[in-house]
């Protein structure tokens, strides 16, 4: 018969510390900052193209009512000229609406075309902003670029990202510095290239799914930065 086996050092469970918990729930309140984030973004996203099944307002629409349907108003043509650069070729129309000062628009080229200065537009508003200009037939959507929402957008991207990466790592005060390489440069292309998006209008899928993927890369880097300082 072989011999018994010794004793087993089986050592007592003990359950997380404090500071784990700790920096677990800090990492799962970053992720949640992000998640909300990013339903911010395709809540965005949605109400961007919610114009295009609405119907227009009839005459008779209360205040109410005209909050889901496309408000008309009549503008005139003031001005209309290019700005270009060395980038890109933006047709511009200066519009005088008949209840409010006039404004100036984005348009595509084939819409430029159609009209001349002095030409009657029609404007059609949607929550505020005008979403279609429409001129015999021919229609725009005007580009606008949401540079406000998506500044708040992308602070709580960046904070959520900054309290993930931290958490996990365990290292907050001591990484802040490190990771401000990755953050930085995650806000700066979650405003500028988010807001891009949102206005290009590109099928929501391959929007959601470009910025995910950015945020992935970001997040990952940051999380290896906060490790590497937090064993330093």
């Amino acid at each position: 018969m072989g011999k018994a086996d010794g004793p087993r050092d089986r050592r007592p469970w003990r359950g997380p510390t404090a500071g784990q918990v700790l920096r677990g729930l800090i990492a799962v309140l970053g992720l949640a900052i992000v998640v909300f984030g990013f339903v911010r973004y395709h809540d965005a996203y949605d109400e961007g193209g919610a114009y295009l099944d609405a119907p227009v307002c009839g005459a008779t629409a209360d205040g109410a009512a005209q909050a889901d349907c496309l408000r008309p108003e009549s503008g005139r043509v003031t001005k209309k000229w290019v700005d270009a650069n060395s980038d890109s070729t933006s047709c511009r129309l200066a519009v005088l609406r008949e209840n409010a000062p006039g404004r100036t628009y984005t348009v595509d080229q084939s819409f430029y075309d159609a009209v001349d200065v002095g030409s009657t537009v029609e404007l059609r508003f949607w929550r505020g902003r005008v979403a279609e200009i429409i001129h015999q037939g021919h229609r725009t959507d005007p580009q606008t670029t949401p540079w406000a929402l998506m500044f708040r957008i992308g602070l709580l991207v960046v904070a959520g990202t900054a309290l993930l990466a931290g958490g996990l790592a365990g290292a907050f005060l001591g990484a802040w510095r490190i990771q401000a390489v990755i953050l930085v440069p995650l806000f700066l292309l979650t405003w500028g290239v988010g807001a891009r998006l949102l206005a290009w209008r590109w099928p929501q899928a391959l929007t959601m799914g470009l910025s995910a993927l950015a945020w992935l890369t970001a997040a990952a880097l940051a999380t290896a930065v906060a490790v590497v300082a937090a064993e330093d």
